[in-house]
Parts: C-alpha cells; structure tokens; sequence
C-alpha cells in the first residue's frame, strides 16, 4: 500500500465532506488526514489523504470525480 492524497475543488457545501466520506467507507479504505480550505463564498478545495493500491486509489479518484461535482481533481502519491 501506498500514501495517497486527492485534491479537489468543489462547491463549498458542508453536505459533500458526508457524501466522499461514503466513497472511502465503502471501499474500507483508511482516510489518514483530511483537509479544506475555502477559496471564495462558493467554492473550496477538498485534500483527503488515504492509504490504498494502485489501482484502488485510480477508482477512488474516479468515483469521487464521477459522484461529486467536482471541477477539479488529482491523485498525487505521498513521498
């Protein structure tokens, strides 16, 4: 397993942090750290660090993507 972080910027909406948390739980992957940081009265950035396979942290990414309205997201692996 690897340390994994996906970044993401959304709509700034307390229901979200519910709705991705769902997405980890029911891949029972461990959610290490989480992060938000508001950038304007709409919009902030979503940070979630997690530790998964490859190939689990790519479908996490997608789902999370596909799932949330997400304008932007990116997997960075954690050194």
């Amino acid at each position: 397993m690897k340390a994994y972080k996906i970044q993401f910027t959304s709509y700034n909406q307390p229901v979200l942090i519910g709705r991705f948390m769902l997405i980890f739980s029911r891949r029972r992957v461990d959610v290490t750290n989480f992060f938000f940081n508001k950038i304007d009265e709409n919009d902030g950035q979503f940070i979630i660090e997690f530790n998964a396979e490859d190939w689990a942290a790519e479908k996490l990414l997608k789902q999370v993507a596909k799932q949330i309205d997400v304008f932007e997201a990116q997997l960075i692996i954690n050194s």
